[in-house]
């Protein structure tokens, strides 16, 4: 079996399976297992978001840059949370996991704020959404996994359809998705595009993640492209390279005309 690096911080069993907390330099790591990585945190900067696909994730924030109402589903070890916390203080997160194993570890090694602003709710992601029918968000951010892969329960039709009623109509959901599981993953995509207007896909390099960002409207690309001292500033402040994300977003869904189209405006 293979194992993973770096010096054993703490290790539990959850579902008959291995979760291992390991550092290796400035990095901390969360395994399910010991070879498959879940998240990842700079223990100098716990507030960046090491780990590619959830910088990816965070695309959203062109289309919504003010959140104040978050749901995040999958807490994992808190790169989100964290990530929203340090950046946007006035936010209001609603952080889900249906573990209380991995809510522990998040809260004991991996720095989960504690804080009157988030709120942390061990249950399903499903069921969330069926008790929380007045509450509207700005940002919706799914990332949940277990051992065996993307959770049932939440990556299903029964749970985004319950997203778009607790979606303010401006907001934007933003999806951690595995092509691995290829069927499944169509599945979402038909899922996705039965429910929103406007859908968006991002392959994440050199991994297999899809990040799908799902909103109510067309896709708004006036507010994803933007000119280059824009980009810059953005960068600067969250440490993405929104740049780069935009031209994943317009390399996988427009055409060559559709793009060109959109460079003359810009222009």
């Amino acid at each position: 079996m293979a194992h993973s690096p770096g010096f054993l911080v703490h290790k539990e069993s959850w579902n008959g399976h291995r979760v291992e907390v390991r550092d290796n330099g400035d990095h901390r790591s969360l395994y399910f297992g010991s070879e498959h990585l879940q998240s990842r945190m700079s223990l100098s900067r716990p507030e960046d978001l090491v780990l590619s696909y959830t910088r990816y994730m965070l695309t959203a924030l062109l289309l919504v840059p003010e959140p104040q109402d978050i749901l995040i589903v999958g807490i994992g070890a808190g790169s989100l949370v964290r990530f929203f916390f340090h950046h946007f203080p006035h936010c209001r997160i609603d952080a889900v996991d249906s573990s209380s194993h991995i809510i522990h570890v998040a809260r004991g090694y991996f720095r989960l704020p504690t804080d009157a602003r988030i709120v942390v709710h061990c249950l399903d992601g499903l069921q969330f959404l069926g008790e929380t029918r007045k509450k509207r968000y700005d940002l919706i951010l799914v990332d949940a996994f277990d051992d065996q892969g993307m959770a049932p329960s939440v990556y299903s039709e029964p749970f985004f359809f319950r997203c778009t009623a607790c979606l303010k109509s401006s907001g934007v959901i933003s999806c951690n998705l595995w092509s691995n599981d290829l069927l499944r993953y169509r599945e979402i995509r038909t899922i996705l595009a039965d429910h929103f207007a406007g859908c968006l896909y991002l392959p994440v390099p050199d991994r297999g993640n899809i990040v799908a960002l799902a909103m109510n409207e067309a896709v708004p690309w006036s507010r994803l492209l933007l000119k280059n001292k824009h980009f810059a500033g953005l960068t600067n402040s969250y440490g993405i390279n929104f740049k780069e994300l935009v031209g994943v977003a317009k390399a996988n869904n427009l055409s060559l005309s559709e793009r060109l189209l959109a460079f003359l405006q810009r222009a």
